[in-house]
């Protein structure tokens, strides 16, 4: 049985799909997705919200925030129509640097953006630093235990197959308390996983209490193999 790597940071580059279009059954999880969102809008409060990549502007979850914006790496077209049709303000920019001042973002929204990233730690960092205090951060990844298990790319139509990475969600919410983010919620949606996290003003304490994640979370009914987790970069 072929072994699992899950490494942080990656030798090579990836591309990030501009649209759910380019994903297997995309349409369905980007539906999926913007439906289990929107339930935490009420939450939401402040000014500006930043849509990482074309996934996370194609979301229907509705925030009332009166300044929205789409930072991608690669703009295109139907990209830019999309975010004049909704009011947003599209920003070619790199997704390692984010172009946003400290503390200048009230929500982050990166759906499945770190399963296409060289460097998901930086990316994490970086939302950390351009978020308010309580701020909140909606993310997704692909679900590694789900029907994508032992792929390694996204194959769509007579679309080129995408080169994308697996995380385990236990790993993605351990990088997130290191970075003092409270999980508030946690789901799987199938072969999607998705986490909100609120930014903390102040640690809760020296030794903040985790959440025990539970592997069973994944599975959501599905046979699984036997896997084993390589774990070649501990933070």
């Amino acid at each position: 049985m072929a072994h699992i790597r899950w490494q942080a940071k990656s030798a090579k580059a990836f591309k990030l799909p501009s649209s759910w279009q380019q994903v297997q059954k995309g349409e369905q999880y980007c539906s999926t997705l913007g439906d289990y969102f929107a339930k935490f809008s009420p939450l939401i409060t402040g000014k500006q919200l930043v849509r990482l990549g074309g996934l996370s502007a194609e979301l229907e979850c509705k925030m009332s925030l009166p300044y929205h914006f789409v930072l991608t790496p690669d703009s295109n077209s139907q990209l830019t129509a999309l975010s004049s049709q909704n009011g947003y303000s599209l920003i070619q920019g790199d997704l390692a640097e984010l172009p946003f001042e400290n503390q200048s973002v009230d929500v982050c929204i990166a759906a499945n953006t770190l399963n296409f990233m060289q460097d998901p730690h930086q990316l994490l960092r970086e939302i950390q630093r351009i978020l308010t205090d309580d701020g909140y951060l909606f993310l997704s990844i692909f679900n590694p235990v789900g029907g994508l298990l032992f792929k390694q790319k996204i194959n769509y139509a007579q679309r080129p197959a995408l080169p994308f990475r697996h995380f385990l969600p236990c790993r993605i919410i351990d990088w997130l308390h290191l970075l003092n983010f409270e999980i508030h919620q946690q789901q799987s949606l199938g072969n999607i996983y998705a986490i909100i996290a609120k930014k903390q003003t102040y640690p809760l304490s020296l030794q903040p209490q985790k959440r025990r994640f539970d592997p069973r979370e994944l599975f959501q009914g599905e046979t699984v193999g036997a896997f084993r987790e390589v774990d070649e970069n501990k933070m």
